[in-house]
């Protein structure tokens, strides 16, 4: 594997990471206690995971189910990560995307996180 396909995978994680990160930040800040948390969590965590291509490819699947996989996010970083760590190239375009769709659920996540947060602290 090239240092660029290893750089890219590690950026990619780093952002994965990044994302989840700020987002279940900004949902705790939102829930009054840890037990809602952690149902909740469950509650949007799982369903990622298991419509996503982590476990399953997206080459048979059709109708609802097909939908739901090709909107979720995840769907196209792992598929990216695969091509890189299986192939050891993959399009620059794909890159983009994936790269280009991170930074935004980054910011996103970021500044909700950072809003809830001062919205906490400024009792």
């Amino acid at each position: 594997m090239p240092k660029m396909g290893l750089l890219l995978i590690i950026l990619l994680l780093f952002m994965t990471a990044f994302f989840m990160a700020s987002l279940t930040y900004a949902i705790s800040l939102c829930l009054p206690n840890e037990v809602i948390y952690e149902k909740m969590m469950n509650a949007i965590v799982l369903p990622i995971f298991f419509l996503s291509t982590a476990l399953f490819p997206t080459d048979n699947l059709s109708g609802e189910l097909s939908i739901a996989v090709n909107i979720n996010p995840f769907t196209y970083v792992i598929n990216v990560l695969r091509a890189l760590i299986l192939q050891g190239n993959i399009a620059a375009r794909d890159i983009i995307f994936v790269l280009i769709l991170l930074s935004m659920m980054c910011v996103i996540s970021l500044s909700w996180a950072l809003y809830r947060l001062k919205k906490e602290t400024s009792l």
